[in-house]
C-alpha cells in the first residue's frame, strides 16, 4: 500500500471511531451527578472544573485531595466506584495507584535510610548477598531506585500469586537475572520489576524482616494515620473501586490522535522483541487487560510496581507532608535532606526503555515541572493516576481513577485539568495570604 494509501486509510479510521464515539456518548445513559467533599472557597476552580469533567463524561469516577502547608484546602470525589452495580465514589473508596506506588516505595526507603537500615551508596548485596551473581554486585541502592540497574525484565516469568504463595522462587528468579546494559552506564524504567527488587530489599534489609506492606503500615501509614495500603487487603475490598478498562476502540483513537503515545503503538508492531515490549511480560497478570485486578485474590498481593490502593486523601497526606518538609503535627517522616534528596535527578534524558525524552528520576521518584515550570516529585501511573510534592509552594495532592485511560505519564487530560486549575487558585491564596499578613 502507498503512503497516501496508508494516510487515507487512518484519517477514515479516525472519522470512524470519532463518529462512533460522539454516537456512544450522545446515547448512553445518564446517571444521576455524584460529586461532593469539601474545599476551602478560594480552591472553587478546581472544584468546578472537576464537576466539569464529571458532567461532560471526562470524568467517570474518581478523586482529588490537595494539602497546603501541612493543611487539607481540598478533597473531592464524584462519579462510580462501580458503574454496573450503580455504587457511588465517597469518601472512603479506595482504588489502585498502578505506577504511582513506586513514589510510595521511594518513600519507604527513605524512611529505612533515616532509620539507618539502609544506605543509598551501599551495594544492594550488602543486604542480599545472593542478589550479587551474574555482574550484580556493583549495583547500589540508588541504582536500583533510580531505574539504571539494567534489570527492566525477566527471562524467567512469574505470576503475581507467586509473591505470596511462593516467596522462596521469586527471590531465585530476582537473584539469578543478568542486566540488559552494564549497570550504571543507562538507565530505561523499570515498570514492572522495580517493586520485585526493592521490596525483596526492603525485607532484608530491615531488622525485624517485615515485609514492605507491614513496615508501610508500622512506620508510616499507622502513625500518619494514611488510609493507604501497598495491596486491598480483603478485609477492605469492599471499599474498592472496580477498575474499568478503556475501550478498545476508544484507546486507539486516541493513540492515534497522541504524539507522545502514537510512537509508541508503531514501536509495539515494528519492534515486538524489544525492551518496551517485554518489561510488562515480568509479571503475566501485566501483560492482560488491567480489569484483572478486580479479582481480589490478586489485589491483596503487596506488589509496589502497581498495587497500592489509597483514597486520594491518603497518598494526598503523604506528599502534603513531604511538600511540607517533612513533618506533620511535631511528627517527623522523613529529615529535610531526605525530602530533598526525593526531589534530586540522579538519572535524566532519553529512557532507554520507554523512548521518552526529557525523563528524570530521583532515588524511585518521578520529578517533572508544575505549570509554572518549577519542579516537583511523586509518581504517575497508567491510567491517569499522579501524587506530587511540590516543595516550593509547599503542596502535595493526588488523582485517582477507576476509569484507565491510556496515559500513564503524567498527562491525563482529566488530571491536567485540575492541576491547571490547582496552581490558579494557589497563585489567588497565596495572594490573599499575603494580603491578610499586611
Amino acid at each position: 500500500m502507498s503512503a497516501m494509501g496508508i494516510l487515507s486509510y487512518g484519517l477514515t479510521l479516525c472519522f470512524v471511531l470519532v463518529t462512533f464515539y460522539f454516537l456512544r456518548r450522545t446515547f448512553e445513559e445518564k446517571k444521576p451527578l455524584v460529586f461532593d467533599g469539601y474545599y476551602h472557597p478560594e480552591f472553587k476552580p478546581v472544584a468546578d472544573v472537576f464537576r466539569q469533567n464529571l458532567l461532560n463524561g471526562k470524568e467517570r469516577g474518581g478523586s482529588f485531595a490537595v494539602f497546603h502547608k501541612g493543611q487539607c484546602v481540598f478533597n473531592m470525589w464524584g462519579g462510580y466506584a462501580d458503574n454496573e452495580a450503580v455504587r457511588p465514589w465517597d469518601k472512603s473508596t479506595l482504588t489502585m495507584a498502578f505506577s504511582a506506588s513506586k513514589g510510595v516505595a521511594a518513600v519507604i526507603v527513605a524512611k529505612m535510610v533515616d532509620l539507618g537500615y539502609l544506605d543509598y551508596k551501599r551495594p544492594v548485596a550488602d543486604y542480599w548477598p545472593e542478589f550479587g551473581q551474574k555482574d550484580k554486585g556493583n549495583i547500589t541502592v540508588e541504582m536500583l531506585l533510580s531505574h539504571q540497574a539494567g534489570l527492566p525484565l525477566l527471562d524467567e516469568y512469574l505470576h503475581l500469586r507467586d509473591i505470596v504463595d511462593n516467596p522462596d522462587k521469586v527471590e531465585r528468579v530476582l537473584a539469578a537475572q543478568g542486566t540488559v546494559w552494564p549497570a550504571g552506564t543507562d538507565f530505561g524504567y523499570h515498570g514492572v520489576t522495580y517493586g520485585l527488587y526493592v521490596d525483596t530489599l526492603v525485607r532484608k534489609a530491615d531488622p525485624k524482616g517485615r515485609d514492605i506492606a507491614r513496615f508501610f503500615r508500622e512506620e508510616i501509614a499507622g502513625p500518619f494515620e494514611l488510609d493507604t495500603f501497598i495491596n486491598t487487603p480483603k478485609s477492605e475490598y469492599y471499599r474498592a473501586a472496580r477498575l474499568y478498562t478503556q475501550p478498545m476502540w476508544e484507546m486507539l483513537l486516541e493513540t492515534l490522535m497522541s504524539t507522545r503515545y502514537f510512537p509508541i503503538l508503531g514501536h509495539y508492531i515494528l519492534f515486538p522483541d524489544s525492551l518496551l515490549v517485554n518489561v510488562a511480560k515480568a509479571v503475566v497478570e501485566f501483560t492482560k487487560d488491567m480489569s484483572v485486578f478486580n479479582n481480589p485474590d490478586l489485589r491483596e498481593v503487596p506488589l509496589t510496581s502497581a498495587t497500592v490502593t489509597s483514597t486520594a486523601e491518603g497518598l494526598g497526606k503523604l506528599y502534603g507532608i513531604l511538600a511540607n518538609g517533612g513533618t506533620a503535627e511535631n511528627k517527623v517522616l522523613l529529615n529535610a535532606e531526605l525530602v530533598k534528596k526525593l526531589a534530586t535527578p540522579l538519572s535524566q534524558g532519553t529512557d532507554s526503555v520507554i523512548k521518552q525524552e526529557n525523563s528524570m528520576f530521583g532515588p524511585g521518584t518521578v520529578i517533572m515541572k508544575n505549570p509554572k515550570g518549577q519542579l516537583m516529585f511523586g509518581h504517575s501511573g497508567h491510567g491517569g493516576q499522579v501524587g506530587m510534592a511540590d516543595a516550593t509552594n509547599k503542596v502535595g495532592f493526588m488523582y485517582i481513577t477507576n476509569y484507565i485511560s491510556i496515559n500513564g505519564l503524567g498527562d491525563d487530560p482529566r488530571y491536567l485539568d485540575l492541576e491547571n486549575a490547582l496552581y490558579k487558585s494557589l497563585d489567588n491564596h497565596e495572594s490573599n495570604i499575603g494580603n491578610q499578613n499586611i
